[in-house]
C-alpha cells in the first residue's frame, strides 16, 4: 500500500501494471444534486488517463466506473476522456474501449492497444452473465444493447457511437444539451455540465428537484458575484456620490466635489488604481492555489503552500518598494502573470513525479519573485497618497478590500468557464490596467511610477 497522490504515483513509479484501476469514491446523492461541479478533480483529466495508459503493460487495462445520469453526461464525459487519450497517444478509441452498465454505473475498459476478437467476447460473456448492458465495443450490433436493464430507447449506446463517430467532435460536443467536453488539467471540473441552454431549466426546477448536472451550482456563483458587486458599489461608491463635501486641505477634502480638474482626477483614477490592484492579486492567487493542488497532491498542501508564499514574499516586495522603480516592476510583474500558464505545464511535467519536500521547495521557488513583485504595487499607491492626497488613503484600503471580495467570486466563476490560465491572464490584464492609471494620475515628476 502507498499512500500518495495518485497523479504523482504515476510519474515517479517505474512500474508498469496489468491494471490500474480509478475507484468510485463519490457518493450517489452528492453527485444528483451537483455538490461536485464546483470542485477540480485531477484523477478525471485528459493528462491523468494519458499518464495511466502509460503505465500499463503491453494489453493492460484502465478500468474507470462512474454513475449513471439520464441524459448521459458523467459517464458520457468519461467516455470522451478515454476517448481524447487513446486518439493522443496514438491509439484507435473504436478498437480500445469497451463501455458496460449496470443499474446505476457504468464501467470503462480502456486497453493501450485494441482488445483481440477473443478479448471483446470474453467481455460479452461475463456481461451476460451478470445482466450487464453492453454500452460500446469494437463491432457492436444496436441488437446487442438494452438487453438487461432496459430503458426506453438505448441512449448510452446512441450517445457514445454518436461522440466516437462525430467529425468534427467540436460540433458534436457544441450541439449537445450539456457540456461534456473531456475536462483538462487547466479546466479540471468533471462535475460541472452546465450550458447556458440549460437557464431556463434550472431555474424552472430550482428547489423542486436535484440539480445533477452542475447548473444550480454555476448559478451559486453568479448570484454571489451579485451580491459581492452589489455591496462594493454601495460601501464604496454610493458615498463617494451622496455624502460628498468640502473639507479644508489636508482632511477629506480629496472626496469633496473638486476644488480643481487635477483633485477630480487624483480622486477617480486613484481609486480606480486600488480596485485594479484588489483585482488583480485575487485573481493571480485562486487559480494558483487550484493548480498546484495537483503539484504538491491535496488541496491543503496547496492552500498553506501558495498563500505562505506569496504573502511571505508579497510583504517582503512592500517593505522593499521604497527602494525600488515602480514602472519597471509592474511591467515585469504583467509579464511573469502572463507566462504563468505556459510556464506551470512546464514546471508539473518535470516535477510531478519528484518527492514531496522537492516539489514543495520547487513551488515555493517559482512563486516567490511573483509574490515580490505583487507585493508592490500597493505601497507605492500609498507612497504618492501621502504626499499628494492623504484623505483618500482610508478609501484605498477600502475600495482595494472591495474589489479583493468581487475577485474570490470572479476567479471561481471565470475558471469554472474558461480555465486557470484564462483567470491568470485576466490577473495580468488588471495589472496592466493599475499601471496605465497609475501613469495618468499626475504629472509625471509625481507619479507613484517613476
Amino acid at each position: 500500500m502507498v499512500i500518495e497522490s495518485d497523479r504523482s504515483y504515476l510519474r515517479r513509479s517505474r512500474e508498469r501494471f496489468d491494471v490500474v484501476v480509478f475507484s468510485l469514491i463519490m457518493a450517489h446523492h452528492p453527485v444528483r444534486s451537483g455538490a461536485y461541479s464546483l470542485a477540480e478533480d485531477y484523477r478525471y483529466t485528459v493528462e491523468a488517463f494519458e499518464d495511466a495508459l502509460a503505465r500499463l503493460n503491453p494489453g493492460g487495462l484502465l478500468v474507470v466506473t462512474r454513475w449513471l445520469q439520464t441524459p448521459p453526461s458523467e459517464e458520457l464525459r468519461a467516455f470522451a476522456l478515454a476517448v481524447t487519450a487513446v486518439e493522443r497517444a496514438g491509439g484507435d478509441p473504436s478498437a480500445q474501449i469497451i463501455a458496460f452498465r449496470g443499474y446505476n454505473t457504468g464501467t470503462l475498459l480502456v486497453k493501450n492497444r485494441p482488445f483481440s476478437p477473443e478479448e471483446v467476447d470474453a467481455v460479452r460473456a461475463f456481461a451476460n452473465s451478470r445482466a450487464f448492458d453492453l454500452i460500446y465495443a469494437p463491432g457492436i450490433r444496436p441488437d446487442e444493447v438494452n438487453q438487461h436493464n432496459i430503458l426506453l430507447a438505448p441512449i448510452y449506446y446512441q450517445a457514445f457511437t454518436a461522440l466516437l463517430n462525430a467529425d468534427p467532435r467540436g460540433t458534436w460536443y457544441a450541439a449537445y444539451p450539456f457540456d461534456v467536453r473531456p475536462p483538462t488539467d487547466d479546466r479540471p471540473f468533471f462535475g460541472q455540465f452546465f450550458k447556458w441552454s440549460q437557464a431556463p431549466q434550472v431555474v424552472a426546477e430550482l428547489g423542486k428537484t436535484w440539480q445533477p448536472f452542475g447548473g444550480a451550482g454555476y448559478f451559486v456563483l453568479l448570484v454571489l458575484l451579485g451580491l459581492a458587486a452589489m455591496m462594493a458599489a454601495m460601501l464604496i461608491l454610493l458615498p463617494l456620490m451622496v455624502r460628498a463635501r468640502r473639507v479644508t486641505p489636508g482632511g477629506m477634502s480629496d472626496l469633496s466635489l473638486p476644488h480643481t480638474a487635477q483633485r477630480a482626477s487624483v480622486t477617480r483614477l486613484g481609486l480606480i488604481y486600488f480596485g485594479w490592484i484588489g483585482l488583480a492579486f485575487l485573481l493571480i492567487e485562486i487559480p494558483l492555489v487550484q493548480r498546484f493542488i495537483l503539484f504538491l497532491g491535496h488541496p491543503a498542501y496547496a492552500l498553506t503552500a501558495v498563500l505562505f508564499t506569496l504573502l511571505l514574499f508579497s510583504g517582503l516586495g512592500s517593505l522593499a518598494a521604497h527602494w525600488l522603480v515602480g514602472r519597471p516592476a509592474l511591467a515585469t510583474l504583467v509579464l511573469m502573470a502572463i507566462g504563468l500558464p505556459w510556464l506551470l505545464p512546464y514546471l508539473f511535467a518535470l516535477g510531478l513525479g519528484l518527492p514531496f519536500m522537492w516539489r514543495l521547495i520547487g513551488t515555493m521557488i517559482v512563486l516567490a519573485p511573483l509574490g515580490f513583485l505583487m507585493g508592490l504595487p500597493f505601497p507605492l499607491g500609498l507612497r504618492w497618497l501621502e504626499r499628494e492626497a492623504p484623505g483618500l488613503i482610508p478609501w484605498a484600503w477600502g475600495v482595494n478590500g472591495a474589489a479583493s471580495v468581487v475577485a474570490s467570486v470572479l476567479a471561481a466563476l471565470l475558471a469554472l468557464s474558461f480555465g486557470f490560465s484564462w483567470v491568470l491572464v485576466a490577473g495580468a490584464v488588471c495589472y496592466a490596467g493599475a499601471w496605465l492609471t497609475a501613469r495618468r494620475w499626475a504629472a509625471p515628476d509625481s507619479s507613484p511610477y517613476p
